[in-house]
């Protein structure tokens, strides 16, 4: 099964149909859901299958976003002490630095099973150049073989090393920021809880594209976007779910499901969400939960566009713009 480049043309078909009534998809967006849809049609679904073979799938997948990638001023890894050993991240450094030198630590998506430094390289790459930020791609340890809270340990540890090393990559540590798409904003807001806890650190803000931030399959986005046409559907949800924690109960504790948690304390938040999403409405009430607690908090909805659109840049300017709103929301926050 592989990704092929999405044809020219006309649109065959931009509003899609399910079973609570029907969705607009941005024209190019529906080109690629169309395409997506032909190069998965003879596979097993994606939650029914091993965890070997979803990494393998993904990564044949997401090669096509990251094929052609845009330039930044530089790019090098380095590997920096984790809660679970020695983690590889990798460093974009931006065309432009802002003055601010701020920098951002960035986690991944993938359901917190699937997924590496390579899978958002051409999204980091732009969100670099759009905020003038470093950033810091942070390769976590994934589930099942590391489940709940190893991830989020790590997380946590790497961004606080990076922060006491700040010098040495020639950022301000006062004005670092922590965000992720997916599993990897939950594990963003995850670090950020964590972090608000210890006196000698502070994070300046928080970046969060698509997150999933409880396990409630029963949100009315799950039930209009979570049956498999929209590209995540609400099985994948349960089996990432499932394969991330321990048991059920965990997933009550704050630090996986975050709209548990208290919020207040915690720094501005940028979350950027797809309309045609099973976890839209997660990003809508994490914004509820985050200004009911005096937290400053924009969330901007991008319409008829899907689970993961960011890394599509390549084919869809919907993609193009929510990065260049995100990077220009980073470099504000980092600039105060």
């Amino acid at each position: 099964m592989r990704f092929r480049e999405p044809a020219s043309g006309n649109v065959s078909r931009t509003r899609v149909t399910n079973g609570t009534g029907s969705a607009p998809l941005d024209p190019q967006m529906a080109v690629v859901v169309e395409a997506m849809r032909a190069a998965q049609a003879s596979a097993p679904p994606f939650a029914d299958i091993p965890v070997a073979t979803m990494r393998a799938r993904a990564k044949e997948q997401f090669a096509f976003w990251n094929a052609e990638p845009p330039p930044v001023s530089s790019v090098r890894e380095l590997d920096v002490p984790g809660h679970c050993g020695l983690r590889r991240v990798r460093v974009y450094e931006p065309l432009a630095r802002a003055a601010s030198r701020g920098a951002l630590v960035y986690f991944h998506g993938g359901g917190w099973v699937i997924g590496d430094l390579d899978l958002e390289d051409c999204a980091l790459r732009h969100l670099a150049n759009d905020s003038g930020a470093v950033i810091f791609s942070a390769d976590y340890v994934l589930a099942p073989e590391h489940k709940f809270p190893a991830p989020v340990l790590d997380c946590v540890a790497v961004t606080e090393w990076l922060q006491r090393h700040a010098a040495e990559s020639g950022f301000d540590p006062g004005r670092l920021a922590v965000g992720g798409a997916s599993a990897g904003a939950n594990l963003a807001l995850a670090t950020a809880l964590t972090v608000r806890e210890r006196r000698d650190s502070s994070l300046r803000f928080m970046l969060l594209f698509y997150g999933v931030y409880a396990a409630d399959h029963s949100t009315t986005s799950h039930r209009m976007y979570g049956g498999g046409d929209f590209v995540l559907s609400s099985a994948m949800m349960e089996r990432f779910w499932t394969l991330y924690l321990e048991d059920a109960r965990q997933a009550a504790d704050p630090r996986a499901a975050p709209l548990h948690a208290d919020l207040t304390g915690l720094p501005p938040a940028y979350l950027c969400a797809a309309e045609l999403d099973p976890l839209r409405d997660d990003s809508l009430a994490l914004t509820t939960r985050l200004r009911a607690a005096g937290v400053c908090a924009e969330c901007k909805i991008c319409p008829g566009v899907v689970h993961g659109f960011t890394l599509m840049s390549r084919s869809v300017p919907a993609a193009r713009r929510a990065l260049q709103d995100a990077g220009a929301a980073l470099r504000d926050a980092l600039a105060r």
